[in-house]
This record gives structure tokens, sequence and C-alpha cells, in this order.
């Protein structure tokens, strides 16, 4: 586990723990890159929903390998984030027609094999992705 002060400039620092660990698991570079993203949406949004700003927290990140993958554990004590309170986007509207925001959840479930919400004890949320190796990867 690694714990960071839920901050933009922290960004940079948790991006590399997961795209090292997303080598280490053997996972190819364009995957390795699509952890980066999901996790780097996850912790923005930690950092502006659930804290409400930087600084107003901490985000724990563990990755651990997987024989056929990654997974990624994030988790926060900000407000509980429940993703079904969430409208999908309509991502075929054309851009200047769709409201600000509400492309997280779509980019990490995209990216990611697998994406679970779960309330922590007390506050907060407990992020679970995981990222498969490619079927070109696998051994």
């Amino acid at each position: 586990m690694t714990l960071y002060s839920a901050t933009y400039e922290n960004l940079a620092k948790i991006d590399l723990q997961v795209r090292t660990a997303a080598i280490e698991a053997g996972l190819s570079d364009d995957d390795a890159y699509s952890v980066e993203l999901a996790v780097d949406e996850a912790c923005t949004n930690i950092i502006d929903h659930s804290y409400g700003g930087e600084g107003l927290g901490e985000i724990d990140c563990v990755c651990q390998t997987l024989a056929d993958g990654l997974k990624i554990i994030i988790y926060d004590t900000g407000c509980f984030f429940n993703p079904e309170e969430i409208q999908p986007p309509d991502v075929h509207q054309p851009l200047n027609k769709r409201p600000e925001g509400g492309l997280g959840l779509f980019f990490m479930h995209s990216l990611m094999d697998e994406v679970v919400f779960d309330p922590c004890k007390g506050n907060g949320t407990s992020l679970t992705m995981i990222k498969r190796k490619s079927l070109s990867k696998r051994g």
C-alpha cells in the first residue's frame, strides 16, 4: 500500500507506481498506458469530488500482480461514490450538446476489464480495477 496526499502533483507519482506495476505484471505498453489513464481519472475524481479539493485527504493505492494481469485498489476516506447515481454519457451526441464532465466512469470502464466501487468502513470508497493481459501477451 502506498499512501499519497490527494493533490494533483501526486498524480504523476501514482501514475508511475501503476505503470511500473503494469509492466512488471507483463502488460503490454498499450495496456499499461490504459491502466495509467484509468487510475489518473479515478484519482482526479477522488480529489475533485470525494474530497472537494486538493490536499483535503489521502489516496491509498495498492497494486497486485495477478497470473493474468494486474489489480489496482484505490482507497479514499472522502464521500462515498455510488456509480449508480451517474447517468451514462451519450457519447454519440455532438460535443457541443453534451453536459460538461461525466466521462470519467465511461473511460474507466472502457480502459479496464473490471471496475468495482465499494463503500469503505466509516467513510470513503474502495475502487478495484483489473486489467488483464492482452491475448498476445499471455503465456
